[in-house]
Order: C-alpha cells, then sequence, then structure tokens
C-alpha cells in the first residue's frame, strides 16, 4: 500500500488510529540497564577484571562477598580493603538517512501538496512549505555522550566530570575459628550518561542513570572441612534511576493531521476551524474539530523528566568452594534477584505548537461529545486546562532485577601458572516489565488507555495513572576466562577475556540500547609489598557496535504505526558504538 493511500485515502485510520500519538510521547522511556554488560563491571575489583571476571572457583578478597561469599574463609585475622576505579565512558550514535519507509511518506507528502501550494509557492490552509514542515535536525548526524557518567544519587542525578569512584570493606576471622565476618562496598550496577541539550541523540536520552549500590553486605563464611567451604551475605542496597527525556515523535499520525485531507475537511484556508458539513467520518454535521495548528512531526512535543530512588532494597548472595585437590578448586555461586519498587516525582511539561493543538482539540464540540462517552465508560478524556498545565506529581517505579548463577574452574596448571573459567547465567527475562503508577492522572494516559485498548489490545497495561512497559529481554548465558603467571615470589601477571552477549533478542532489536554484544580484554597484576599489604591493578577494555538499519527497531527507528511505542528515529538508520576503558586499583592489609 502506498503511504500517500495510507494518510489519505484508508479511512481505517480515521480519527480512532490518531489517538496512539498522544500515549506514544509518554512512553518514551529509555531504560538503562544495558543488559549482560553491566554484571559485575563497575563491581570494581582488579583481581576479577583482570581475569575476566573468572573468579567464581578463585574468589577475590573481600568481594568475594559478591562473586562467591565462601571465598571469604581464605582471609584471615582482621584484614581492610580500599579500591578505586576510573573509567573512560564513550557513547556515539550515528544518525544516517532514511529507509524507503520514510523517504516514501516524505515524497508523498509533497506530491500531496503540490496542487495545494498558491503563486508563491507556500501550501494553503496555513501550512509552510513542505520542506520545513518536515525538516529534521537529527539527519545525517552525529550523538557522543559528554563527560563522565550521569549518577543516580540519593541527592538526586548528577552529572561527573569523570568516571571515577573508591570503595572498600573489612573482614575479621578469629584465630582458631572456622568462621569468617565480612562487610563491603560496591556497585553491582551503575551506568548512566548524558548529552549536551542541543545534541540530536537527546531524543533517546538527554540525562539516564541507572544505579543499585550495596552499601552493607554482612556476610558470613564457614569452613566445613580443608576442602570445603560456605557462604552467605545479606544486601542492603540502594536503588534510583534518572531520565530527563526531550520527546520527539515522527509518528505517521502527524503526517495524517497535516495532509490536505484533513486539513482541507476540517480547516479554512486561513487555519480556522470550519464547521464540518455531511461527511464520511460518523462526525456529527456542524460540529468544529480544530486540527488547524501546525505540527511539524520532527517537533519537540515536550519533556518527561523523573527521579525516583529507593533506600533499602535487600538482596542475598550464596556461595560454595570445594577444593578437593590442592590443584584444582570449583565454585558455584548465586546472586538473588531484587525486588525494587522506588519512589520519587515526575513531570511533563509540554510544548508549543502541540500544546496549542491539543488545547484548541480538546475544546472542539465533537471532542466534548466523545469525552461524555467515554467518560461514562469510566475512561475519561482530558479538559483543555489539563493539556494547558501539563502532569506533574509523585511517581512510583517497579521492576525486578534479575537472579544470576555462576559456576567456576580454577586449575593450578603448573607451580606458575593457573587458568580460570566461568560460566555465568543472568534472567533478564525477569526484566522485561516496568510498572509505572503515577500518583494523579496524566492527560495524555487518559487518551493512551483508549488507544492502548483500540490499537494493541491492551497489551501495554495502560490506565490514566500508570503503564506496564514492557522490554523485550531474554535470559543470557556467557562465560569468561582467565590466566595467572607467578613472575616471583612477590609478582603475579594476570590476563583475561570475557564473552558478553546482549540480552536483547535478535528479532526484537532496541537502538535505545546501546550496547549490545561485546569482548572485554584485560590485564592486571599482583604485587605484595615488603609491609605485609598487597595491591592490585587492572585495566581493560570493551567496545560493542551495533547497526540498525531502517525500521528494524520498534524501540528507536521502527515505522509501524500500530505499535504503541517510541520510534524517535522513525525510518532512519542508526548506528551506535561504547566503548569503555577501565582502570582499577585495590589495596589490603592486616591491622
Amino acid at each position: 500500500m502506498k503511504t500517500q493511500q495510507y494518510l489519505v485515502k484508508d479511512r481505517a485510520f480515521s480519527f480512532s488510529r490518531i489517538f496512539p500519538i498522544f500515549v506514544l510521547i509518554l512512553l518514551g522511556i529509555s531504560p538503562t540497564a544495558d543488559a549482560s554488560f553491566t554484571d559485575s563491571i563497575t563491581i570494581g575489583n582488579p583481581k576479577a577484571l583482570a581475569l575476566g571476571h573468572a573468579v567464581t572457583a578463585d574468589p577475590p578478597d573481600i568481594d568475594s562477598i559478591h562473586f562467591n561469599p565462601a571465598g571469604l574463609t581464605q582471609l584471615k585475622g582482621r584484614q581492610v580493603f580500599i579500591k578505586g576505579i576510573v573509567g573512560i565512558f564513550s557513547t556515539e550514535m550515528e544518525l544516517g538517512g532514511y529507509g524507503e519507509y520514510m523517504t516514501d511518506m516524505i515524497e508523498n507528502y509533497r506530491q500531496q501538496h503540490k496542487e495545494f501550494e498558491d503563486e508563491n509557492g507556500d501550501l494553503l490552509y496555513g501550512r509552510s512549505p513542505w520542506d520545513e514542515y518536515v525538516y529534521n535536525e537529527t539527519l545525517h548526524t552525529k550523538s557522543k555522550s559528554e563527560g563522565g557518567p550521569t549518577l543516580m544519587l540519593p541527592g538526586g542525578m548528577i552529572d561527573m566530570p569523570i568516571g571515577a569512584g573508591m570503595a572498600g570493606g573489612a573482614s575479621y576471622s578469629p584465630r582458631g575459628s572456622r568462621f569468617t565476618f565480612g562487610t563491603n562496598v560496591y556497585a553491582p550496577m551503575m551506568n548512566g550518561m548524558h548529552v549536551a541539550p542541543d545534541d540530536p541523540g537527546r531524543f533517546a536520552q538527554e540525562r539516564a542513570s541507572f544505579t543499585l549500590i550495596t552499601y552493607f553486605s554482612p556476610t558470613v563464611a564457614y569452613e566445613v572441612s580443608d576442602e570445603l567451604s560456605l557462604g552467605i551475605s545479606v544486601n542492603f542496597n540502594y536503588s534510583g534511576m534518572g531520565l530527563e527525556l526531550p520527546i520527539h515523535e515522527p509518528h505517521v499520525a502527524i503526517f495524517f493531521l497535516g495532509s490536505p485531507f484533513i486539513q482541507g475537511t476540517f480547516c479554512n484556508s486561513d487555519g480556522t476551524p470550519k464547521q464540518v458539513g455531511e461527511n464520511s467520518l460518523g462526525i456529527d454535521p456542524g460540529s468544529v474539530v480544530d486540527v488547524c495548528t501546525e505540527v511539524p512531526p520532527f517537533t519537540t512535543f515536550g519533556k518527561l523528566s523523573f527521579e525516583v530512588d529507593q533506600n533499602i532494597v535487600l538482596g542475598y548472595n550464596l556461595g560454595l568452594l570445594w577444593k578437593p585437590t590442592p590443584w584444582m578448586s570449583l565454585g558455584l555461586s548465586y546472586n538473588s534477584r531484587v525486588d525494587v519498587e522506588m519512589d520519587g516525582a515526575f513531570s511533563f511539561p509540554i510544548y508549543d505548537p502541540f500544546k496549542t493543538f491539543l488545547y484548541n482539540f480538546h475544546s472542539s464540540d465533537a471532542i466534548e461529545a466523545v469525552g461524555g462517552i467515554t467518560g461514562a465508560l469510566g475512561m475519561p478524556l482530558p479538559t483543555p486546562e489539563e493539556i494547558q498545565i501539563g502532569s506533574e506529581g509523585p511517581l512510583t517505579v517497579s521492576y525486578e532485577l534479575p537472579q544470576r548463577w555462576n559456576a567456576g574452574l580454577s586449575l593450578q596448571v603448573t607451580p606458575d601458572w593457573k587458568w580460570n573459567l566461568d560460566a555465568r547465567w543472568t534472567e533478564w527475562s525477569a526484566f522485561s516489565q516496568i510498572q509505572l503508577d503515577f500518583g494523579v492522572d496524566v492527560a495524555l494516559l487518559k487518551w493512551g488507555a483508549i488507544a492502548d485498548l483500540v490499537g494493541t489490545g491492551g497489551q501495554n497495561g495502560i490506565t490514566p495513572n500508570s503503564v506496564d512497559y514492557q522490554i523485550s529481554l531474554r535470559d543470557v548465558a556467557y562465560w569468561g576466562t582467565g590466566v595467572e603467571y607467578r613472575y616471583n615470589d612477590h609478582l603475579v601477571l594476570r590476563g583475561g577475556f570475557e564473552d558478553r552477549p546482549s540480552a536483547v533478542p535478535e528479532d526484537a532489536p532496541n537502538a535505545l540500547i546501546p550496547l549490545n554484544d561485546a569482548k572485554l580484554f584485560s590485564l592486571g597484576f599482583g604485587l605484595d609489598l615488603d609491609s605485609g599489604s598487597h595491591i592490585d591493578f587492572a585495566v581493560a577494555h570493551m567496545k560493542s557496535e551495533t547497526d540498525f538499519p531502517a525500521c528494524s527497531a520498534a524501540l528507536g527507528n521502527g515505522c509501524d504505526p500500530a505499535n504503541v511505542v517510541y520510534p524517535s528515529y522513525a525510518g532512519q538508520d542508526i548506528k551506535t558504538k561504547v566503548e569503555i576503558l577501565i582502570f582499577e586499583l585495590g589495596f589490603q592489609r592486616q591491622f
């Protein structure tokens, strides 16, 4: 079917199919959980990083609490640990040209308006010239993150000048006891970024952050025998999430609103609304439907902002470490799921000209009649006053962070060479649902409840004050390996590799999650100091590059008008590249 026919002649796409555009704008939430790539990257342990995180059977000092709590039995006496991490993060998005879908749509739009041009080449019915109307600032541009990462902390989102931080912990094993106790501070997941206010990538996220910090982790490990140890950790976490997202929605419905069919039917040549005569649209003759305010499809319609957090989020880790021989150890650990329910506030102002369009549209005679009918069915429409004011108020965001299983093998191949191998499984499918509960009715969600029911059968769970946001993620199994060489009695050298596949399934690509399949390479060393202290150092590099041809990703550049999603770059080619360089340093000593 030609785009021109779709925009003008397909009566099935009349006003009942325009309504989803109002909720599409609110649903532009770009989740910042970047699939399997966040697993363990921000723990900050240099030994684990240098060995490709293959340490389940060779647990690393105080961070055994995360990787395998049973490994804490290897720490004797009283010990303190301090660690630092510096990361250089770069996220780039290349926004290319249009594919066939958008090219045809724009060309058909231009051809439609040829017959409505006056002698000066300007369009009638108050429209601006077609090339200005369809101007897209993101076409053939590049986006790049700025500075350090953006972090969501108890005081709110902050943009760091560099990605750096410090943490640490302590352990205690009484003399002659088989028990070891400890606690640690670390970040199981922490990521975020920001771009300049005029960066073309801001329509994916201008500022965004996702944080899970373990600030207290009381742990007990027990040495059952010389070969077998068990451990358990209870984790007290802080969870936070923040987002600032300008809304840019080049949906087919906006093109439809600017078509000669709509403008000629409902608008006078001076751009004012006219009374509707006999028609086949089901609108009473004599009614006024004001859709005459010009809203170019690439306009910034508004900006969604929110910050939510939760100070106490509980989880736990379990671990087993078995050394059947001096040259081999086996490890098994479990990181529990974490149920998060964060509270905070949101704001969503609507910008002109879209606000004026909505205000006039909702002031129309026919819409008042429709509102009476939907209100009687328990689905009221927003009032013009609600549109004018915009929406703000409390917000609760709920989701489940996935559980993870880890299995490891460590072989002392020779007196000087050791080889580690880990296999992991993370249940990322559990993170496929994010529930947003607004403390007030949101004007656009009132339309959204109707649009979701009509357009998708209610699969997004939209009500006037909530959204059951769906993300297609899959469970991920992956592996890492590392080698350690004892150079002398004081120094060991390490190298590692980790294959980190994306949790985004191939049949449901998501261009708003820039991290996908990646490889991590790392090097490091461990050094015993004369003072009895010990230091570890590691450096690692990871890169992920993904190509999203036009219309391939429902979230990002999708072209299906029936999907209630957020294709902020509809019909454009998108390429993403994420590159990370990490330096970690750890210090350990007895006290």
